[in-house]
């Protein structure tokens, strides 16, 4: 809440009412700092934030964007973020083909290795 006298220059586009507030399930965490409003939450800003048109516009289509499309980007930047490295292929296939017999694990190991080894180089790629 921001008191202002008559003098003052509104600085908000808009005032919204208890009313629309408790009909839209608008939930308003102080102590956490976040507005729910219908299920979507979205972090209180300052008031010197407020003033500041490309924090306004960020904070705008963070709320807009579809949580499908966050979810893939989570997924991309976790996928990029990921710590690449060479598989230890026999190490593998030991540690998680228990239910195969011995000859079948080396079957599956030369499998690997013989065709597939740079799937497993540790680096993105495509592959046939």
């Amino acid at each position: 809440v921001k008191i202002v006298s008559v003098n003052d220059n509104p600085t908000y586009d808009l005032i919204i009412g208890i009313e629309t507030l408790a009909r839209w399930n608008c939930l308003l965490n102080f102590t956490e700092r976040i507005i729910t409003i219908d299920g979507q939450e979205a972090p209180m800003k300052s008031h010197d934030e407020l003033k500041n048109t490309r924090i306004l516009y960020n904070t705008y289509r963070e709320a807009t964007e579809p949580s499908s499309t966050k979810e893939e980007t989570a997924r991309a930047l976790n996928i990029l973020d990921a710590k690449y490295e060479k598989a230890d292929l026999p190490k593998l296939v030991h540690e998680n083909c228990p239910h195969l017999t011995e000859d079948q694990q080396d079957a599956l190991l030369k499998l690997l290795q013989n065709k597939h080894e740079s799937m497993f180089e540790g680096t993105l790629g495509e592959w046939d």
